[in-house]
């Protein structure tokens, strides 16, 4: 049996009778959440975007601050960066509209798939990810050569993935297992007639005291928690080891040419100088880093929360999710922690369930199942994306491929496959008006 099939075995069936009344009260949710939202701006100042969240304590504020500061930086040579990277800095592919936000950064994954179907992750080659950026240019007179890396020859699966806001990452972060795994038995229990069961990504973790997770970051939820997340952007995007991920990228997969070490003080696998007081810092900023705020709401848009619910929308991109009563965050790699009231029972209303979904033919990736950026899902499996902050992104879906909202829902089954077919048909069926409103929902997210 594997790990997602023990822990899910371990947890309580909810009863049936209940079930149906959650589900009654759950077709409320979504236009709950505009309104207490909308309710709360009337009494509280809201976060601007790229502020931190309402309410967070004068540590917290020194965290958010000097996370930001970092997040906005570029890392060098004296913090080990390289040999290879995609860039050297946060701000590069979180950039819009403002800091944390997304923008049109693509990363761009590789491998090769085998007649025999079988998949291999070229790390010998420099696989899985593209470090196009090398630091040759860093290194005094210019005795370090070493260009940025390129797609092998061989490799004959190539994905692109579009790089996310990290707007409200530590409300997700803090949501708990627990729920996502009954979201998962509740939609398996209640959503047969539209054909949707999401599942729960179980993943190793590293660094926290449970060597297994729920999975709730990345395109394919195949990371568990923020530091891990922003020790794994250290390690891969920066090609800064980390106690953490310790293992460097090799160049190409072909040994670091010791000219282009770059900093004989930060040995590879040893970087816990920077890279461990590094995480932490910019884990902090996207932890404290507020959602997007929701515009007040319009008749139109309040009509057309009514047809996201209708036609099934939600049953995927889950209104909201709530925080424990008592959150309480690890602030440095030696065990300190704090208590967040800023985390602590808040409603997180993403609209996701945060669970893998089978997405169909027209969006089947190309990396296959047992790396470290899908885990065990499969290759039409996508997490369901976070709509909050629809209003100020340009590009959709996992690759960017959509630039319109319209786009982006049509693509969810555009050949009738998938869990989305069903929901795909109503949208497809939908009035002039209804259609219209719909999208005026969306884009005040």
């Amino acid at each position: 049996m594997s790990p997602q099939s023990t822990f899910m075995a371990a947890k309580p069936m909810i009863a049936s009778k209940h079930l149906r009344s959650i589900r009654s009260a759950r077709s409320l949710l979504p236009t709950l959440a505009l309104v207490v939202i909308a309710c709360a701006l009337s009494e509280v100042t809201a976060a601007q975007l790229g502020g931190p969240l309402p309410g967070i304590k004068p540590t917290e504020t020194k965290f958010f601050n000097n996370g930001k500061s970092q997040f906005n930086r570029l890392w060098g040579l004296t913090e080990g960066v390289g040999p290879v990277e995609t860039d050297g800095a946060c701000k590069r592919c979180h950039n819009t509209p403002v800091l944390g936000g997304g923008g049109v950064r693509l990363l761009t994954f590789f491998g090769k798939t085998n007649p025999d179907k079988s998949f291999d992750p070229l790390y010998n080659e420099g696989g899985l990810l593209l470090q196009p950026l090398s630091n040759s240019a860093f290194i005094l007179g210019g005795v370090c050569t070493l260009p940025g890396e390129q797609i092998p020859a061989d490799a004959n699966s190539i994905e692109k993935r579009l790089a996310p806001p990290v707007f409200g990452f530590g409300l997700i972060d803090a949501i708990a297992d627990a729920d996502i795994l009954n979201e998962a038995t509740f939609q398996a229990n209640n959503y047969q007639a539209d054909g949707i069961h999401g599942t729960a990504q179980i993943v190793p973790t590293y660094y926290a005291a449970a060597p297994h997770s729920v999975g709730r970051f990345g395109k394919k939820s195949h990371i568990a928690n923020l530091v891990e997340m922003t020790a794994f952007a250290f390690a891969h995007d920066f090609g800064i080891t980390n106690p953490i991920f310790q293992d460097e990228d090799l160049p190409q997969g072909q040994p670091i040419p010791p000219e282009c070490v770059g900093n004989s003080m930060v040995p590879n696998n040893q970087n816990s100088g920077s890279g461990g007081q590094g995480i932490f810092p910019l884990s902090h900023f996207m932890r404290y880093l507020a959602p997007p705020v929701p515009q007040p709401p319009t008749q139109q848009s309040l009509d057309g929360q009514v047809v996201f619910t209708t036609i099934g929308c939600d049953k995927c991109h889950k209104a909201s999710y709530t925080t424990p009563a008592t959150v309480t965050v690890q602030t440095d790699l030696s065990g300190t922690t704090l208590p967040s009231p800023a985390l602590s029972n808040q409603i997180v209303a993403l609209y996701s369930d945060l669970l893998l979904h089978d997405m169909g033919n027209s969006l089947k990736g190309k990396i296959a199942p047992g790396t470290p950026i899908t885990q065990n899902a499969s290759l039409t499996q996508w997490r369901t994306v976070p709509l909050w902050g629809l209003s100020v992104r340009s590009k959709f879906l996992h690759d960017g491929r959509a630039s319109s909202l319209d786009t982006a829902i049509l693509d969810h089954s555009l050949d009738g496959t998938g869990e989305a077919a069903i929901v795909i048909g109503r949208y497809k069926a939908l009035s002039q008006t209804d259609h219209d409103n719909l999208l005026a929902f969306l884009n005040s997210l």
